[in-house]
Order: C-alpha cells, then sequence, then structure tokens
C-alpha cells in the first residue's frame, strides 16, 4: 500500500489537488493550525515544513505569518514544488523523502501537513531525530466514529484524486498510537487542536516538544 501512494502522488495535478482540499475546507483549517504553531517561531529561526506539496495552505496565512522563521520546504513531487516556488517567491525547496530523508538539519521547528496518512508514519517520525527539531506540529485527520476510510464514501473528488477512492488507501492514524509512537523517541504532547472540516471531520493538530 505504501508503494501505491507514493507513486499516487507523482501522478496527482496539482489543480486537482487543490480544488479537493479548498472545497473541502482542509486547505483553510490546516492554514489556521499552522498559523497558531507558526506563533512561537522566532524570526530568525528554521523552519521546515516536510510534504508541503504545493503550499497551497500558505494562500489562506497573513504575509507575515508565512514569512515566519526561515522556511525550507520539501516534497516528494517535484511538480508541487515548482507550483509551490510560483507561489511564494525565493521558497527554499527540496525533493525528499519523508521515510528516508537526506537532510540533517538543524531544523528546530519541523511541521508535515497531512502527510502521515500517506506513508509508513512510524518510520517517517524518526525524520525528526534526524533533522534535530525541538519543535514539532502533525496535523492529522479524525474522522467521525462510522467513516473508516479517508475519502469519504459518496463524495466527488476531483480527477487523478480518484486514485485515493479507488486503489490507494490513505490510512488514518490514531491521536493515542501517535502519541506513544513520539514519547518513545524522546517528545511530549503539548496540545491539540482540533479544527473542523466537511463531513464531519476534523482536523487534528497536534503538538509535540522534545523532552531532551
Amino acid at each position: 500500500m505504501r508503494d501505491l501512494l507514493r507513486q499516487a502522488w507523482l501522478t496527482i495535478e496539482p489543480a486537482d489537488y487543490e480544488q479537493h482540499m479548498a472545497g473541502i475546507g482542509q486547505a483553510q483549517a490546516n492554514a489556521g493550525l499552522m498559523a497558531a504553531w507558526l506563533a512561537a517561531v522566532a524570526p530568525e529561526e528554521t523552519v521546515l515544513v516536510a510534504g508541503a506539496g504545493t503550499g497551497q495552505m500558505f494562500d489562506f496565512l497573513a504575509p507575515e505569518q508565512a514569512g515566519a522563521g526561515r522556511m525550507v520546504f520539501t516534497d516528494l513531487n517535484p511538480v508541487f514544488l515548482e507550483k509551490l516556488r510560483a507561489r511564494l517567491g525565493e521558497a527554499a525547496t527540496r525533493v525528499d523523502d519523508i521515510e528516508a530523508t537526506q537532510l540533517t538539519g538543524p531544523y528546530p521547528h519541523a511541521a508535515v501537513t497531512l502527510v502521515l496518512e500517506h506513508v509508513d508514519w512510524r518510520r517517517a517520525i524518526h525524520s525528526f531525530r534526524r533533522w534535530q527539531s525541538r519543535r514539532v506540529l502533525t496535523v492529522i485527520q479524525e474522522n467521525p466514529a462510522d467513516v473508516a476510510s479517508a475519502v469519504t464514501p459518496g463524495r466527488t473528488v476531483p480527477g487523478t484524486m480518484n486514485v485515493f477512492r479507488e486503489k490507494a488507501h490513505p490510512q488514518l492514524v490514531p491521536v493515542d498510537e501517535l502519541t506513544a509512537a513520539m514519547a518513545e523517541l524522546g517528545y511530549r504532547l503539548e496540545q491539540v487542536q482540533p479544527a473542523p472540516v466537511s463531513d464531519g471531520k476534523r482536523m487534528l493538530g497536534c503538538w509535540f516538544v522534545s523532552s531532551s
């Protein structure tokens, strides 16, 4: 399944992705969670935004929020990063795989938004230590109890995004399992901020702080 998801993300059209994310309110919700987390970042500190996609959420951030810290953006898909650079201008970008990152940091602040559902998340979170991150934001999706799939059954999704309904199925990450796994790596859960989106779902902004 992980390989299917990896290949799927290399075939997604940026316009389809952005239409879907804005249409269900996730781009807007994720921006709000990111803005709250960035408020504690000093202007001179580096922020790594991993799995940044096209940078769509930054359309919903004020310029001073989007510019908080010195940001580095990564993604598996180089086409997405091209769109991000067109959107944000002089953005520092790197093609990188969070499951086998080539970056070493230090990146004192690291954020991953709706990334862990699409990778081997237990392997991916080890990258936070490799990046030497003191603070970590993970945004994960929480569904109503009666909806198991990441894509809501019956919801129409645009074009190439249908791959996530048809063959490459993202796997939701339970917040308690994530918290326990992060604790094993020396990260304490500081707070969880919920943001409601379409179909009764919530985005959960989980703030972790290194205990070492």
